[in-house]
């Protein structure tokens, strides 16, 4: 057969509109039967009928017809194979995409919008794209992110896949970027679930001469903005209940909702045991002898805290105890505080920012501190040290899981859902 003319209109419009004039479309052979079957394309499913009785033409083949439609249905003229299909063609990814409905695929063109929606937001905001590393030799040294480790030798690894792009992001408002973002792939070993995949996309921005006041409010007019773009509304329905997403999000106090929900006072729980003492006292089971004290509040805020926060809807979480201000400013009338933000929305995690810590002393003690509750520690990153000894500029920055953002937005309770290809265990 010779070429045909590269007019496939098939791919944008219904079979209806096609009329009565000759022309080509192109898809994969789901169903056959007889002279009968059904092509499909990205665009959805369309019935076909041959003039002839072609059984080169099976099941699973991708083809290109030639035809005109008629009473709904489209009648080959001509048509010829493009890529043969093996007998498995249904099985394996074809399978993967097109179960259920198809509701991957629809997820995942959903995802492309809402990173769109972002990225208008960003650049309606000000902020510019940019993009850095993501193999490191050195590492911010937070005790409860597993690194995927490159090219070990000598009990050393070469490099580390980023968790995040933090430091990098930071060494840039220190060369005098102001306002950035950056949407791109991190890794964390062992971190699997229906809200975690170890390969996971974040976005991630920064403000300089702010604070994490001003991320909070870009946290709240990014999800709206998102959601008024997917849906012409400033709300998401999770499991039958509506979600305000309207500026501003009521906050809640880490050490007034443990005391709230968990009838706990952190101010007199500061060290690992009296945090436990306390925790068993008052009948929490889940505390084990072994836990630091950050696996005991993390314990309860899971499962005391969450819980409430999920009845408030769209909220933020603020103010955590010092303990867990790894990267963040502690507040100057109250160092027990560090200026730190969590939002959630419908109980889900979705985003954790900061005033970022900017004193390269400081920083220091901190990392020193925990790399003393880390087994196999990796290198410091020193140029990130340098970068602050030549002075950041007081900032905000605050990371955003995607992915649990596109679960929002989709109605998917497992992050597998929204992934093209998930980690597979």
């Amino acid at each position: 057969m010779g070429e045909y003319p590269s007019r496939t209109i098939w791919q944008h419009r219904p079979i209806a509109t096609i009329g009565q004039e000759e022309v080509a479309v192109r898809g994969r052979i789901v169903a056959r039967a007889g002279r009968e079957g059904c092509l499909r394309d990205e665009s959805g499913e369309m019935a076909f009928c041959w003039e002839w009785d072609d059984r080169e033409f099976s099941a699973g083949t991708i083809v290109e017809f030639r035809g005109r439609a008629d009473k709904g249905i489209f009648i080959v003229s001509e048509g010829r194979i493009l890529a043969p299909a093996s007998v498995d063609w249904a099985n394996g990814d074809w399978r993967n995409f097109n179960r259920t409905d198809r509701q991957l695929i629809r997820n995942l063109n959903l995802r492309a919008a809402i990173v769109g929606a972002m990225r208008n937001f960003f650049a309606r905001a000000g902020f510019i794209e940019v993009e850095t590393p993501a193999l490191l030799r050195g590492t911010a040294q937070e005790e409860y992110i597993e690194l995927f480790a490159i090219g070990e030798r000598d009990g050393r690894s070469d490099f580390y896949l980023a968790p995040s792009p933090e430091l990098y992001m930071k060494r840039l408002l220190g060369v005098g970027f102001e306002k950035i973002y950056q949407i791109g792939r991190s890794f964390r070993a062992g971190e699997v679930g229906p809200f975690h995949n170890p390969e996971f996309c974040l976005a991630e921005w920064y403000r300089a001469y702010a604070s994490y006041e001003d991320v909070i409010t870009d946290v709240e007019g990014l999800v709206a903005d998102v959601a008024k773009a997917l849906t012409g509304r400033r709300m998401l329905i999770r499991e039958g209940n509506e979600i305000a997403l309207d500026p501003p999000w009521p906050r809640i106090g880490v050490y007034e909702a443990f005391a709230q929900w968990a009838n706990i006072d952190l101010r007199q729980c500061r060290d690992r045991g009296s945090l436990y003492n306390r925790a068993i006292e008052i009948g929490f089971a889940s505390a084990d002898p072994q836990d630091k004290w950050d696996d005991i509040f993390n314990k309860i805020l899971i499962e005391k805290v969450e819980p409430e926060l999920a009845k408030m809807g769209a909220v933020h979480l603020v103010d955590y105890p010092w303990q867990l201000a790894a990267l963040a400013k502690l507040k100057e009338d109250d160092p027990d505080v560090a200026e730190r933000t969590e939002a959630y929305v419908a109980g889900i995690e979705l985003s954790n920012g900061y005033t970022e810590l900017n004193d390269p002393e400081e920083q220091q003690v901190r990392f020193a501190r925990s790399r003393k509750n880390m087994e196999l520690a990796p290198p410091v990153d020193g140029e990130f040290i340098l970068a602050m000894g030549r002075g950041l500029p007081p900032a905000g920055g605050v990371a955003l899981g995607v992915d649990r953002l596109v679960m929002l937005m989709t109605g998917a309770s497992h992050i597998a859902e929204v992934i093209a290809f998930p980690h597979q265990s």
